[in-house]
């Protein structure tokens, strides 16, 4: 065995630069298929934690548009929800609970600074049906400023941010966004009103109500009725009991909602039901089949690193022919002549993979301590970061073994035809 490994040593030194050429080959498919799976797990990992909240489990219930003419409604006609329909709601039985909110058309500010946000009205009972998570020395929305009509308001980090930090802050997409001051205490004007800071929502990458978290503004439901005393609410956001067809629990809700209004049951666009499990589970399937274009293009890379090694294995075997023979002639076995290529083949599959996991390693590292890290976009997208784990390195392992044998395999089975009379006519 010892010898065996002495001569493969030596035929793979006696082609340096193709040995060289085929390693940095190996090494750059290696890199490619390491950095696209690794680029796809990060991304995944991000996107996940980015939509993750309890609200991912609720369906989401807004006004749609008539399509047929039936009873009050002609078609083309909308559907303007009211605060009672949650109560109509809550009394299904597959309904666990039920909450509106609603959208106030007014301009956020304080002195000069704008947020794009307009404020959400919502019941006290939000925060625990969504997961909403206030930071220390702030607090939600109580039963007595809903039933005081009190005008109070809690923030998203980076609504407070676009409100509260000078212009010298301005915002960059790839910059930073460090809140410069507790706005807690504080006040704003939403439209002519002025409304105290009463909690900062924790920093976090979720959605709510279809925006970022960070981004959103609330207040009390009561409040906005003060001043929208006949407006049409938003949304309702609707938890169901567990192992209830969610499909069919949509369509009941569609059915009793048109009953109210005296519209057609079967109008599939009088009320649009979103159901965000469903969608979180259409991105998880998204995701996994980006992850796995990646990772064919990485392969295909690394498919033409085998190529190379073929070749490279032909010419040696080609060179080595009267060695062959003289090994055969001697005893050895054709399984031990296929042995001898088929190893060499995977130590330098092994060499090149060596050295792409390491320069994958390196870069996703360096990647880690970039400057980009609390951009906007980045934190939106849930910092997807590569991320090189154990599975995705095991994926690349076999990928390379399996490469490597199909890329050896027919060499090898040439070096083991050659028979004794053939390598003594060789030139």
């Amino acid at each position: 065995m010892m010898l065996s490994m002495q001569q493969i040593y030596q035929e793979m030194a006696a082609e340096k630069l193709r040995l060289r050429l085929t390693i940095l080959a190996v090494a750059w498919g290696t890199f490619c298929i390491a950095t696209m799976l690794a680029t796809g797990e990060g991304l995944r990992q991000g996107l996940m934690r980015s939509s993750q909240s309890n609200a991912d489990s609720l369906l989401y219930i807004t006004g749609g548009y008539a399509s047929q003419t039936t009873g009050h409604f002609f078609e083309g006609k909308a559907l303007s929800l009211q605060v009672d329909d949650a109560d109509l709601l809550r009394a299904l039985p597959f309904i666990e609970r039920a909450e509106v909110s609603a959208i106030w058309n007014q301009p956020v500010r304080r002195n000069n600074n704008y947020t794009w946000q307009e404020p959400i009205a919502v019941n006290p009972e939000y925060q625990s049906l969504t997961g909403i998570e206030i930071t220390e020395g702030g607090r939600w929305i109580n039963p007595l400023d809903n039933q005081q009509q009190r005008s109070v308001v809690v923030l998203g980090y980076k609504a407070a941010v676009q409100l509260y930090n000078t212009q010298d802050n301005d915002l960059s997409w790839m910059g930073p966004q460090m809140l410069s001051v507790n706005p807690v205490g504080q006040t704003i004007k939403i439209g002519t009103q002025n409304f105290t800071v009463i909690g900062l929502i924790t920093k976090t990458t979720t959605q709510m109500e279809g925006i970022p978290a960070d981004y959103a503004i609330f207040i009390p439901l009561n409040t906005w009725k003060k001043f929208n005393p006949s407006s049409a609410i938003m949304a309702i956001n609707v938890q169901l009991n567990t192992m209830v067809d969610r499909k069919k629990a949509a369509k009941v809700i569609k059915q009793i909602i048109a009953r109210k209004y005296s519209a057609s049951v079967s109008d599939l666009q009088l009320l649009q039901v979103e159901d965000m499990l469903l969608r979180q589970k259409s991105l998880l399937r998204f995701l996994f089949g980006l992850q796995g274009f990646l990772g064919i293009i990485g392969l295909i890379t690394l498919g033409v690193a085998g190529i190379g090694i073929a070749n490279a294995m032909y010419a040696t075997v080609k060179r080595s022919t009267r060695d062959i023979g003289v090994r055969m002639a001697v005893g050895a076995t054709p399984t031990t002549i296929k042995l001898h290529y088929l190893a060499q083949a995977l130590l330098t599959m092994f060499m090149g993979g060596l050295t792409g996991l390491g320069a994958t390693y390196v870069l996703i590292t360096l990647l880690k301590h970039a400057s980009f890290k609390n951009s906007i976009l980045f934190e939106q997208l849930g910092e997807p970061l590569p991320e090189l784990s154990f599975t995705i390195t095991l994926l690349v392992i076999v990928a390379l073994t399996i490469i490597g044998v199909i890329a050896a395999w027919f060499p090898a089975n040439r070096a083991a035809n050659i028979t004794p009379l053939e390598a003594l006519q060789s030139e």
